[in-house]
């Protein structure tokens, strides 16, 4: 008896067996990334609790040596995050050809600002020295965070490679842009838009982040913690896309408004997208259209 010839994906032969009734539905070559892979590394221990990457990757038929990379903060009130909460939202953006890694940062009550930020940049620099195991092209990592998590994102993209916010010596690797979907962006200024939460009070979160202070008591420590205090035109910074709802009841619209302003007066290269009727996150405000214009900024600021 002959041995069985073994096949490759390129040299296997296309059946032409068939039989009544069978139907045919082409194969959609389009499809070839559309399947994911993850899995859940550890990248610091902190307060004795790991801090874990939630790495999503496209699945490809061919050997890919690196992706590019987008750096996702998840949403939270700066509590517990839930590091799954987007991966169907963002799959098209993993498919088009990116790893999604999301980062998870100690939350409150262990941690109040700004170790948040701190913990992003540990987490960053951890990739970076792994770079080549969990195939990342260290020349297209791009930084993304909604809501607190948009806040912990804005805040390193505006000290990115600068003396603040850091528990290493090293150099972070370039980032080419970062995406804001409606995050906080001045603590100070939060209370004046339309919500559903009191952001003035004792008990908001915003008091809680900065270790039971409220922000309009402490001018100082509130203006430390807003992203446009670092915004100037001494500094380089990376592309930003903001995105945000128009009906948005947690984060106030007029926070990208402020922040939008304050790249404008520094001529800072950053786009501004309202999403008409949008709240707060959810389906309405994670539409095709929305996930297209974060595909096309990404696409955009790439290099090969």
């Amino acid at each position: 008896m002959c041995a069985q010839q073994i096949y490759d994906d390129e040299s296997m032969p296309k059946s032409q067996a068939t039989t009544t009734g069978m139907k045919i539905i082409k194969g959609d070559y389009s499809n070839i990334l559309a399947r994911q892979e993850i899995e859940d590394i550890i990248y610091t221990k902190k307060n004795n609790k790991d801090l874990r990457i939630r790495m999503v990757y496209p699945q490809s038929n061919q050997a890919v040596t690196k992706w590019p990379m987008v750096v996702h903060v998840q949403g939270s009130a700066w509590f517990q995050q839930n590091l799954s909460e987007h991966l169907l939202d963002f799959k098209k953006i993993v498919t088009s050809g990116f790893i999604l890694a999301v980062v998870e940062y100690l939350p409150l009550p262990e941690a109040i600002f700004p170790s948040q930020i701190e913990d992003l940049k540990t987490a960053v620099h951890f990739l970076s020295k792994n770079s080549q195991k969990y195939h990342i092209d260290l020349n297209n990592i791009f930084l993304s965070g909604d809501s607190s998590g948009g806040h912990t994102a804005l805040m390193s993209w505006a000290t990115w490679n600068q003396p603040f916010f850091e528990q290493s010596s090293e150099k972070l690797p370039p980032i080419r842009g970062c995406i804001n979907h409606y995050g906080v962006v001045d603590l100070r200024t939060t209370p004046n838009g339309a919500s559903a939460f009191d952001h003035a009070s004792i008990n908001s979160v915003e008091a809680q982040f900065l270790g039971g202070k409220r922000p309009l008591d402490f001018p100082e420590l509130a203006e430390q913690s807003a992203v446009v205090s670092y915004i100037n035109q001494e500094w380089e910074y990376a592309p930003l896309l903001i995105l945000h709802g128009n009906k948005d009841r947690v984060v106030p619209f007029e926070q990208s408004i402020q922040l939008f302003e304050a790249c404008k007066k520094h001529d800072l290269e950053a786009q501004f997208y309202c999403v008409d009727e949008a709240d707060h996150g959810g389906p309405l405000f994670y539409s095709e259209a929305v996930i297209d214009t974060i595909i096309d900024f990404l696409k955009c600021h790439i290099i090969e």
